[in-house]
């Protein structure tokens, strides 16, 4: 479509690029049309400003449903539990979870000393990435769950331990 084809409102649109989407020469275009068609700059301008101060509120407007789109997806999640047979995996293996996090934790002591004295930060990160994401999307109810499966097998491994290793000694 031609420059001249285009109404003076698509011509305003395009002389501004408010989106970005317009090349440079397409832009100039539009602006000669409009000093053709005997727009003034100050018009330009005034239009202008009301059309980005309307752009503005659309935006706000869409950012303002996006957040209560999550926050309605949140208050769903606040009740989503696990099942009964995916918390016996998570009770019998508990110590392996904390296992694969854990594994960084000897690196991060032997050198507590550095990151103490140095500017660099202690990262912990990778650490507990799922109970994280839960607390995150706000899984209130599969956390406190998640929880308390991983605590309770860990406690009955190490009773387990206790019991086998210290237990006969005593």
């Amino acid at each position: 479509m031609k420059i001249k084809e285009y109404d003076t409102n698509e011509l305003l649109m395009i002389a501004n690029n408010v989106t970005g989407e317009y090349s440079e020469k397409k832009v100039r275009q539009a602006k000669e049309e409009l000093y053709r068609r005997g727009v003034e700059d100050k018009v330009i301008a005034d239009i202008m400003e009301e059309k980005e101060e309307a752009f503005m509120k659309r935006l706000d407007a869409a950012a303002l449903a996006e957040q209560a789109r999550l926050d309605k997806k949140r208050e769903k999640n606040r009740n989503v539990s696990y099942r009964w047979w995916e918390l016996i995996p998570m009770f019998l293996f508990a110590p392996f979870y904390m296992s694969y996090e854990m594994r960084r934790l000897p690196g991060i002591i032997v050198l507590l000393p550095v990151h103490l004295l140095s500017w660099t930060p202690v990262d912990f990160s990778d650490m507990f990435r799922e109970l994280r994401r839960l607390k995150e999307e706000k899984y209130d109810l599969k956390f406190k769950q998640r929880l308390t499966a991983l605590i309770a097998g860990d406690l009955l491994y190490f009773t387990g331990v206790w019991y086998y290793f210290i237990s006969p000694n005593l």
